[in-house]
């Protein structure tokens, strides 16, 4: 292992002059809780005394500048070194100056954003030039204990950051995006949108789930609405386990997740934003919480199983013992993509269960329809039979025309039932 850390010292002392910080992240990967520079400062120092006690004349000697050697030839050729120059690899990037510069422009430019944040992560836009030089670099010396220089860059600005800030780095779920553009000497704060999730329910009939022009409101747009006053965004998004339809109550709590897009504000009052909409009397909320992305993924990958409430409406008239028939939809039920959604999904066939049926008679041309079921069963076409496209349906073992109306979500479930 020695041999071998000599070995590359030795390579980047005749590759040219690198700097404390570019000379440190060759072998990043040694020692823990040590900043490059300082790791390049001990890596040049005992490189010197290596070369004090054995000249090599071969060596680029500007990397020495500062050293005073026993030897004096050495010394001899320190004395014509005029000028160091700039790194060759990060072109004085590093350089105490402009690192302080760039520091400055961050800390400036936070400020200005007015963006509240709790975390945030930092990124670099580098120069060409720059990776073609680390490039270059690995390729004559190797990559063995190596980082890349946009690592340093963005841990280096990250500390400051934390610093003036007092608020930790999250490479997960940051709250801002602070992007440094080294070729434009700029910049840019962008901040990630904020999540919150919850349930709600829809307590009246005629309003969609998300934000449409066929209609005049919707469940997103009076949840948003109070929200985006409290965090000044610049839009919103919807993100529901599944939906209802239009002409639908959710009397069941279905899990949603919110999200804004460019919020100035996040420390809000989840209890109060609460409070706000249930007072519509059209949507009611619960459980709110700050979540993030993966909260997102989770909604639409998982499968809600469902209990529904409907009346059926009947051509002709029905009895006790003709309800007890519909125990026959307790099975896989096949259906093709309903006609009345045809023009915007896909034509398929789909196989869902019914796990319970139960009925209760309001008159003799009509009756309640509880159906507790696998998520994605289309409930509407369940009764009607869809002209053929579903199998079994209540029509077809009634042997009438049947029609659903009122229909409801009443209850949510996340495992299936037994």
């Amino acid at each position: 292992m020695e041999n071998l850390i000599i070995q590359k010292l030795e390579q980047i002392f005749k590759y040219g002059y690198i700097c404390d910080n570019c000379l440190g992240r060759q072998f990043s990967q040694l020692l823990s809780k040590m900043e490059n520079k300082e790791r390049g400062k001990i890596l040049r120092k005992f490189f010197a005394i290596l070369l004090d006690a054995n000249s090599d004349k071969n060596f680029d000697m500007r990397n020495f500048i500062g050293f005073k050697f026993h030897n004096e030839k050495l010394n001899e050729e320190m004395k014509k070194i005029k000028d160091v120059g700039k790194c060759k690899i990060c072109d004085g990037f590093f350089e105490e100056e402009n690192i302080k510069k760039w520091k400055e422009m961050v800390i400036r430019k936070v400020k200005e954003s007015g963006y509240e944040f709790n975390s945030f992560v930092v990124g670099t836009k580098i120069l060409s030039k720059l990776l073609k030089n680390e490039e270059d670099f690995w390729e004559n010396i190797g990559v063995d204990f190596c980082e890349p220089i946009k690592t340093e860059i963005n841990r280096t600005i990250g500390k400051e950051v934390e610093k003036r800030f007092k608020i930790k780095a999250n490479l997960r779920f940051p709250d801002i995006l602070i992007l440094l553009d080294i070729e434009n000497e700029n910049v840019n704060i962008k901040p990630n949108p904020l999540f919150i999730k919850g349930k709600y329910q829809k307590l009246v009939r005629g309003i969609a789930q998300t934000k449409s022009k066929r209609y005049k409101n919707s469940v997103e747009e009076i949840i948003a609405k109070p929200l985006m006053k409290m965090v000044l965004g610049k839009k919103h998004k919807f993100h529901g386990a599944g939906r209802e339809d239009v002409d639908a109550r959710c009397l069941g709590w279905r899990p949603f997740v919110i999200e804004i897009i460019e919020p100035k504000k996040r420390k809000i009052n989840l209890k109060k934003l609460t409070d706000i909409v249930n007072k519509t009397k059209e949507v009611r909320i619960k459980d709110l919480k700050f979540s993030n992305i993966e909260e997102v993924r989770k909604i639409k990958d998982a499968r809600y199983d469902k209990e529904y409430k409907v009346i059926v409406k009947c051509d002709k008239e029905i009895t006790k013992n003709d309800l007890k028939k519909l125990k026959a939809l307790e099975t896989i039920i096949t259906q093709y993509t309903p006609k009345r959604v045809l023009k915007r999904r896909v034509d398929k066939l789909r196989r869902r269960k019914v796990f319970k049926i139960k009925t209760k008679m309001i008159n003799k041309k009509s009756f309640i329809l509880i159906v507790k079921c696998e998520a994605g069963l289309y409930v509407k076409e369940l009764v009607t039979g869809d002209g053929g496209r579903t199998k079994p349906s209540v029509s077809e073992i009634l042997n009438c025309e049947c029609k659903p109306k009122n229909l409801d979500v009443t209850k949510i479930f996340i495992k299936k039932f037994k």
